[in-house]
């Protein structure tokens, strides 16, 4: 695909004919955004807020993330830093900022995740946003990964504090990237809102 030009991502698309239906046609896009030598990545300060909430035992839910947690690690480099904050009842520090080139702690904290508990998200985004501001990484990539399967709630936190929180947050240059996992019965409006502000 091309590379693209002074636009932030290229779009091809191609149209053809369906192989197994005459009266449909198949139609492919094609996103590209542009290609980043790994040397030239700004360092990562990257903290992962993750559900482990009982609702979170599927096999594509809490496993998949560990699992692609996993990819992300064998990727990372001495200058990125990782956390791992969790929460379900309350919210606890499953990894403490921890070098890129650790990567064997990493990988232990990412297994040691076990789904259990009820759902309060509040507590563990305060935490997160926390972590995240403390090694924050001066021109670097700085950013909160919440990742639920979307029956996120606030507990005794209003929705309206919690954003205005993530607008605080990305104004001092923390942005919030959300991941929600799972098939189904959706419940995402509060996370679409996180990710808008964040």
């Amino acid at each position: 695909e091309e590379q693209p030009k002074g636009e932030p991502f290229s779009i091809t698309t191609d149209v053809t004919q369906s192989p197994w239906n005459a009266k449909l046609k198949l139609v492919r896009v094609g996103l590209k955004a542009p290609a980043i030598e790994d040397s030239q990545v700004p360092a990562r300060n990257l903290v992962f807020l993750i559900d482990v909430s009982g609702s979170m035992t599927d096999a594509n839910k809490l496993p998949l993330l560990k699992q692609a947690m996993n990819l992300l690690v064998a990727q990372m480099r001495s200058q990125d830093k990782i956390a791992i904050v969790t929460y379900a009842g309350n919210a606890g520090l499953a990894l403490p900022p921890t070098s890129g080139n650790e990567k064997d702690t990493i990988r232990n904290a990412i297994f040691r995740l076990e789904p259990g508990g009820s759902t309060n998200g509040a507590a563990g985004i305060q935490l997160a946003y926390d972590l995240a501001e403390k090694q924050k990484s001066k021109g670097g990539i700085n950013r909160v990964i919440l990742a639920t399967d979307g029956d996120f709630n606030v507990g005794t936190t209003d929705q309206g504090s919690l954003i205005r929180l993530i607008e605080q947050r990305r104004e001092k240059g923390v942005f919030l990237t959300v991941l929600s996992f799972g098939m189904g019965n959706y419940k995402d409006s509060t996370l679409e809102k996180l990710a808008d502000k964040g």
